[in-house]
């Protein structure tokens, strides 16, 4: 990617080796981590530095800054380099696309194709983007556009968001949720009509997602990826998803994906939780998934948690290191249908664990079961899955 396009608004009012089938997929991962992975201290995570957590005892925004949170996401935490792209850190304040923007407005935007647009503020109805192979620092995408996108993307190949911030404009923070908690553990959120739904990519533009704070909606409709160009998804705080207290929406955290035959897709590191209806990774269709690794994420609450698959014909999906948390109520399970592929199909489930407290949502678990390992099944057990 070059980026000798630096964008800047018209007007300024204001390492692990991860294999897929013979695909590697390592030199994706470590760019997608970018300037800040998850053993990175940002914001107001550095002061944790001096006493460590583990993954099973940390959770988001309990201060160690471990998983993503309000604390290391997001337009206000960008660090300088962010990306590898020579960026200082956010300074301070960001500044409007373009005079006159309103949440009831739909916004048209174009960019040169390798653009770089840094420490923006976009405010519509709808901001429709147009050029490819755009990165987006820093940002901040803020509308009211109930059952449909806030975020529209006309890219062929590539689009990068990178410590960018999605949120409804009538907001600040998500109802319920003090910043002590990973989602708000009460319904609704955000109202239906202060809500927007979607992020969408029109074409076949695959998306890198990093370090982003995502709220008050109810989906992110991305291309899954291909062989040589995997979606990616790295520590990203995706969280309160709108209306909850209805069934208007259909509340995912990365999707829907609802036809089937995708798959070549990172999702690692991330904070996927909220209370909702369906899925935090909602890869939906009765086609084959392959080639997917969901490594090292905090899941809590949703319907569902992971849904790979209507049918058992998944291959290669890797689920490992996962921490599934009690923290919120959940519907149904963690993984829907027992569906994830498989050994006999080139699947791993490994090393994935339980996080219960006194107190949690979830209580199909209790604090007998923390720390044990979550097999496939729903059930914990003292030693890991093994088929």
């Amino acid at each position: 990617m070059s980026f000798q396009h630096l964008f800047r608004p018209r007007r300024s009012p204001v390492s692990r080796l991860i294999r897929w089938g013979g695909v590697c997929a390592a030199a994706v991962l470590a760019t997608s981590i970018l300037a800040a992975g998850p053993g990175t201290r940002t914001g107001q995570a550095a002061a944790a530095d001096a006493a460590p957590v583990s993954a099973i005892d940390a959770r988001p925004n309990d201060g160690s800054g471990y998983w993503p949170d309000f604390s290391n996401t997001g337009y206000a935490n960008t660090p300088a380099n962010a990306g590898g792209l020579g960026l200082g850190a956010y300074p301070g304040q960001l500044t409007d696309y373009e005079a006159g923007m309103s949440p009831d407005k739909p916004l048209r935007v174009e960019f040169p194709d390798n653009s770089v647009i840094a420490f923006t503020r976009f405010t519509a109805l709808k901001t429709i983007i147009y050029g490819d192979n755009l990165t987006f620092v820093g940002c901040l995408f803020e509308g009211t556009n109930p059952n449909d996108n806030l975020v529209q993307i006309y890219s062929d190949t590539n689009v990068k968001f990178l410590y960018s911030t999605f949120k409804p404009s009538s907001y600040e923070l998500p109802p319920g949720n003090d910043g002590t908690v990973s989602s708000s553990p009460t319904e609704p959120g955000t109202p239906f009509e202060d809500s927007w739904q979607l992020v969408t990519t029109m074409k076949e533009a695959v998306a890198v997602m990093d370090h982003n704070d995502i709220w008050g909606n109810a989906g992110m409709i991305m291309v899954t990826g291909f062989p040589d160009r995997p979606s990616t998804w790295t520590n990203n705080y995706i969280h309160d998803m709108a209306d909850t207290a209805h069934d208007v929406y259909h509340h995912d955290g990365i999707g829907p994906q609802s036809e089937g035959d995708g798959g070549n897709m990172i999702v690692h590191h991330n904070t996927l939780a909220s209370l909702g209806n369906t899925n935090a990774l909602a890869l939906q269709g009765p086609g084959v998934y392959r080639n997917v690794s969901i490594t090292d994420n905090y899941v809590s609450g949703w319907g569902y948690a992971l849904h790979v698959g209507d049918l058992d014909n998944a291959e290669n999906i890797t689920v490992t290191g996962n921490v599934f948390s009690a923290e919120l109520r959940q519907l149904y399970g963690f993984l829907y249908g027992n569906l994830w592929g498989g050994s006999a199909r080139g699947s791993t489930w490994r090393g994935n664990l339980i996080q219960a407290r006194a107190g949690d949502g979830n209580t199909a678990f209790s604090t007998a079961d923390h720390g044990k390992y979550l097999w496939p099944s729903g059930t914990t057990h003292t030693t890991d899955y093994t088929g």
